[in-house]
């Protein structure tokens, strides 16, 4: 097999890898493990990351968690975003090494019908460019695999109250009910 065709059938599991984790729905609260995605069928940001990692590792793709940092409602919203003051939200999804043009953003937080429907996004991905942040990013961190959970709860700690992060954990249910009503 020539270099180029090498490169296009990577390109293309990567794609098929990428879509297929990208169809399962959205859902909140969940935990943030690959085993529970396969389990529910749904799954939180991390988790649905946490799956497509385990399936590009598998394929030969290093992958890296990426903490991102972004409003937590969604312009579709309005309402949600009013309710919630524009509080933060500690998003997960990840970098993944290519031979062909280096580190690409990948997120696959929603499904194809929520991103249809106006949720940020990216459909029909090319493998080629990043995708959209189901976030706008404000900040964003890479941390070791090591550390990343006990990281990402002191930086939760540093943008909410625990009265915050309960009213934050409403609205994400709210928005997860919302979003699976997408088909």
């Amino acid at each position: 097999m020539n270099t180029v065709t090498s490169m296009q059938n990577d390109v293309r599991g990567l794609i098929r890898a990428v879509t297929e984790v990208q169809k399962i729905p959205f859902t909140w609260p969940a935990p943030p493990t690959a085993a529970s995605v396969r389990d529910i069928g749904r799954g939180t940001c991390a988790g649905k990351h946490a799956l497509l990692r385990e399936e590009l590792e598998l394929l030969g793709f290093p992958t890296s968690r990426l903490m991102v940092i972004g409003l937590l409602v969604p312009d579709l919203w309005p309402d949600l975003r009013a309710a919630s003051g524009g509080m933060l939200e500690v998003h997960e999804c990840l970098t993944v090494e290519t031979t062909w043009v280096g580190p690409l953003l990948v997120d696959v937080t929603w499904h194809p019908a929520a991103l249809r429907a106006g949720l940020s996004g990216t459909l029909e991905w090319d493998g080629l460019s990043d995708m959209v942040c189901a976030v706008a990013p404000v900040a964003s961190y890479a941390v070791s695999d090591d550390e990343f959970r006990a990281q990402k709860e002191l930086l939760r700690a540093r943008l909410y109250s625990p009265e915050q992060r309960a009213d934050r954990d409403h609205v994400l249910a709210e928005i997860a009910d919302r979003a699976s009503r997408f088909q």
